[in-house]
């Protein structure tokens, strides 16, 4: 497993930013698209129900296609509309950096297991060193 210093992290930030910028506007649209094909239950399948499902099956495939090399390079993307996990270590504790979408940089990390509502603001970046092995 790699883990990231504060530094790599960062350098992929514009990336994430433009990736999850073209695809936000498609996450929304499948969680539409879910609400309204949720609401008819088990109604019979018509033209516009099959339309919406291959719609939301596209966009599904789309948004794996441009998010699958993040996660090739062992980022963790837990939110499609934008929240990223990077591996750290902290010393010796294995943590996570942690960048949501609209932040210019990657500013708080968080334990393993306390995710997003655990994030600290990094103090120092030299806390956080890399590690080249796959």
């Amino acid at each position: 497993m790699r883990f990231f210093s504060v530094e790599e992290a960062n350098r992929l930030v514009p990336l994430l930013s433009k990736t999850f910028g073209r695809v936000r506007p498609w996450v929304e649209r499948v969680q539409k698209l879910a609400e309204v094909l949720d609401a008819l239950g088990s109604a019979p399948e018509t033209l516009e129900t099959r339309a919406q499902r291959e719609e939301r099956e596209s966009l599904l495939e789309r948004i794996r296609e441009e998010l699958g090399p993040f996660q090739e390079m062992g980022l963790e993307i837990k939110g499609a509309d934008g929240l990223v996990d990077f591996h750290a270590r902290r010393g010796e504790e294995p943590v996570y950096l942690c960048w949501r979408f609209g932040e210019a940089s990657v500013t708080h990390w968080h334990d393993l297991q306390a995710g997003f509502s655990g994030r600290r603001p990094i103090e120092s970046p030299d806390d956080f060193e890399p590690t080249y092995l796959s």
